[in-house]
């Protein structure tokens, strides 16, 4: 049988990384963050800062072309293209060599004809995002808002740039949990009852 991809995307202060990475940890398998991703976009040869301004949907220009940034990165006219094919091929490779947990960059849209595969959206009312981000990060709750809005709009806008879609589009979805109602482990529990069953078609 064809191994299964978990993508999880989820809110700022839902607590989706911790519930990937225990539903990875209990089913066996592997385990993608973001922070994952970007260290291999960034060994692939792309600047971070590249990769920040591409996900605010700022067009860069490359070696020939008209604009302000330029250098090694590449040859083609147009980095922006250039990074979101570079993120997507990564986030391809990895769902091809075996069963895994996805945890963000739009995983779910870019592996819509992966088969099996498990979308996941977590989300959470804001005050149990405010509760989760002051205590996670020793915030107060004006700074803990301020964060989660900084964070929403910059996913939004890094989901927009790649896929052309909204990224609250529930198409590309095939469970959206609050994970307020059942905590971390209720929640990846959840998760894992459906994969197993999925698995065992």
């Amino acid at each position: 049988m064809a191994h299964l991809v978990i993508t999880i995307g989820c809110e700022y202060g839902a607590k989706g990384n911790q519930i990937g990475r225990k539903v990875a940890e209990d089913l066996g398998i592997k385990f993608y963050d973001r922070d994952t991703v970007d260290q291999i976009i960034k060994e692939v040869g792309i600047p971070k800062e590249i990769m920040e301004k591409v996900e605010e949907g700022v067009t860069i220009a490359g070696k020939g072309a008209e604009g302000d940034v330029r250098g090694s990165f590449s040859k083609y006219a147009d980095l922006t293209d250039r990074a979101m094919h570079v993120q997507k091929t990564i986030i391809r490779k990895l769902s091809d060599r075996e069963s895994c947990v996805i945890i963000g960059r739009s995983a779910d849209y870019i592996l819509k004809e992966h088969q099996p595969i498990l979308r996941v959206f977590i989300y959470s009312p804001n005050e149990v995002r405010i509760h989760n981000v002051m205590k996670s990060h020793n915030l107060s709750a004006d700074d803990a808002k301020l964060l989660i809005i900084e964070k929403d709009k910059r996913y939004h806008k890094r989901h927009l740039a790649l896929t052309g879609s909204n990224r609250g589009d529930r198409h590309n979805r095939d469970m959206l949990i609050d994970s307020s109602l059942l905590g971390v482990d209720g929640t990846a529990e959840l998760i894992e009852d459906v994969a197993k069953k999925i698995m065992n078609k």
